[in-house]
């Protein structure tokens, strides 16, 4: 089969997901136009439709490795403005998963420190380039045109600007984030309501920066503390490319955060973190600003039940637990996916990408539902029956990882989305986590598990 080529493919949403999307897309389209509802700016700084940039914000090694796919030296042109970019993921920060810090390891990945204002804009200036790429800022979508079986362009409303007017597309990529309004869109045209798994985890930010030195920890350039079921709170900081750490504290169940010093320390007390307790015991450069994340939610797309001509990308699909740091390498993943359907020419596009974005979501909602579920006081909070073995060996290789440098590296491959749970289930995995000695592996790693869960 020969590629697909569009004459013109809209782009709800002009943040990361859309950005990403418009590069997979930009090839096989004469015109892909991207509608956003902010101004978009022409260098790194705030606006009104990502609130959440203010906090801590990282790509996962698969999340890199898809943004360089799309748009070759997107690293680079980031580290030319400062971010940091030096030696392996493995090594250059502290990960704490499981209540203790993984053994140092290496995993053949560099990664990138940097804001999200740094990256967004990273990306935003490289799409600019694209010169079938149009960018229409302080513009709204505020509806689907078509029918049930097929979408046939969007209704934009420009500021300022008058009524609506309709732009007619071929293919429909709805990257407009977590609120669904897509969802109320599809109703009116006469879709099946989408089924949704929700997780109602009240997690809370709270955001400070302090002065970097070149001192810090020993050169290290990160920390990511994650909570668990006996401590539901945690906390990251990242160097920044402007001299300064983004330090990030979260907690589950709308649980309050400190907003003095004195909180602070008695936090980072509870935290039990040494680096965190160093960086928070400096000088806050402005007061902590707030963020509330109420649910992680995945929507249940499947290619039959969606119209032709519409795809959904990103948060649209999935909105994930902020503090595992999955939702900007699972869009960049998705935006591979979807440049490979493209390209292949596939003759049912929806169907054959939704079975790819799906699998990309399994990964990543398969560890973020069943952590969070652990947490007492979550909303439905219990690890399923089917799935309590998986989560008892989970916490037993989480256990092993702190000292095991093996174990640490290909848990961090998992978490990274780099490779599939599955591979946590390899023999030598097994042994170390269960403590067996390698001639008393089981014949399956269904026995494996098993026996793990009545350890």
């Amino acid at each position: 089969m020969s590629e697909h080529h569009f004459p013109v493919i809209a782009i709800i949403g002009g943040s990361l997901g859309g950005l990403l999307a418009a590069s997979a897309c930009a090839p096989y389209a004469d015109r892909v136009v991207v509608i956003e509802h902010d101004d978009l700016p022409d260098h790194p700084t705030h606006r009104r439709g990502t609130p959440q940039a203010r906090h801590a914000h990282g790509l996962l090694m698969s999340g890199l490795g898809a943004l360089e796919s799309l748009l070759p030296g997107c690293a680079a042109d980031m580290v030319a403005h400062g971010a940091l970019c030096d030696g392996d993921m493995g090594r250059t920060g502290q990960w704490w998963i499981g209540g203790g810090m993984l053994a140092p390891t290496d995993v053949g990945e560099r990664g990138v420190c940097a804001s999200r204002l740094l990256l967004e804009h990273t990306v935003r200036e490289r799409i600019r380039e694209l010169p079938t790429v149009d960018l229409m800022d302080c513009a709204e979508v505020t509806g689907l045109t078509g029918s049930a079986s097929r979408v046939t362009g969007v209704r934009v409303a420009r500021r300022g600007d008058g009524p609506p007017t309709d732009i007619s597309a071929d293919l429909v990529i709805d990257a407009s984030g977590r609120l669904g309004r897509t969802e109320r869109w599809l109703a009116d045209l006469g879709c099946a309501p989408i089924d949704h798994d929700i997780v109602s985890c009240g997690i809370r930010y709270a955001t400070t920066h302090i002065q970097a030195r070149t001192s810090d920890l020993d050169g290290q350039v990160y920390v990511v503390v994650a909570a668990t079921p006996e401590k539901p709170f945690g906390a990251a900081a990242i160097r920044q490319e402007d001299g300064t750490w983004t330090i990030t504290m979260g907690s589950y169940n709308d649980d309050p955060l400190p907003q003095d010093i004195a909180g602070i320390h008695a936090f980072t007390a509870r935290l039990g973190v040494p680096a965190i307790d160093e960086l928070l015991g400096r000088e806050l450069l402005h007061p902590l600003t707030n963020f509330r994340f109420p649910e992680s939610r995945r929507r249940m797309f499947h290619g039959p039940d969606l119209p032709t001509g519409y795809l959904p990308i990103g948060d649209a699909i999935s909105s994930f637990n902020p503090m595992f740091g999955q939702g900007m390498s699972a869009a960049a993943l998705e935006a591979v996916a979807l440049r490979s359907v493209l390209q292949a020419g596939a003759a049912d596009i929806e169907a054959d990408y939704l079975t790819q974005a799906n699998v990309i979501v399994d990964r990543a909602w398969s560890l973020v539902a069943l952590a969070d579920r652990a947490i007492p006081g979550v909303a439905d909070a219990r690890v399923p029956r089917s799935e309590q073995l998986r989560y008892g060996y989970s916490r037993r290789v989480q256990r092993v990882a702190h000292s095991d440098p093996d174990v640490s590296r290909t848990l961090l491959l998992v978490t990274s989305l780099v490779e599939p749970v599955d591979v946590l289930l390899a023999p030598r995995i097994v042994c170390k986590a269960l403590g067996w000695r390698t001639h008393r592996a089981p014949r399956s790693s269904a026995g494996a598990v098993a026996t793990a869960g009545r350890l």
